[in-house]
């Protein structure tokens, strides 16, 4: 399938894009591409500027970060996931390390297309979008982070 193209019809499959007619996801499947990953291939390193959205059609995708020179698996996606929404940030980057688990399939979007098609392309609102994501993808990170911390903090409590 990494060669067939992607067709409306297999991006409603996905939630993000379910119930959504075929005529207005024709742009969207047009800009889009399957890829295929073997076994333990990085699709994506924590940090790095990042451009496209990736539909895990098939397979499994394991996210990492680094905490004191050792990897920490931070979540595992599968067929139906999404990876990659932290990209529609005003400064994108990878917000993890992104490897196969296994042989995977994907449908890969570019952002800029995902954008166009999620705000209407107005440059002000591609801004605002950004610029919303950008507060959730931090908040997470901050959690993240947090999270990291408490084995070296012993018991936090409130009040």
């Amino acid at each position: 399938m990494a060669d067939a193209p992607v067709s409306a019809a297999d991006l409603q499959g996905f939630h993000l894009f379910a119930g959504q007619p075929e005529p207005d996801l024709a742009g969207l499947a047009s800009a889009a591409r399957y890829r295929r990953l073997a076994d333990r291939e990085v699709l994506a390193v924590r940090g790095e500027r990042a451009t496209d959205v990736a539909l895990v059609v098939s397979g499994r995708i394991a996210l990492y970060v680094e905490h004191e020179g050792r990897p920490v698996l931070v979540m595992t996606l599968g067929p139906g996931d999404m990876l990659g929404w932290s990209i529609l940030r005003e400064d994108p980057a990878a917000l993890t390390t992104a490897r196969s688990s296994g042989p995977t399939e994907l449908i890969e979007i570019p952002a800029e297309r995902l954008l166009d098609a999620a705000t209407g392309c107005t440059p002000m609102a591609q801004t605002l979008v950004r610029r919303l994501f950008g507060i959730a993808a931090d908040d997470l990170e901050a959690t993240r982070a947090q999270l990291l911390r408490l084995g070296r903090e012993g018991l936090i409590t409130a009040g």
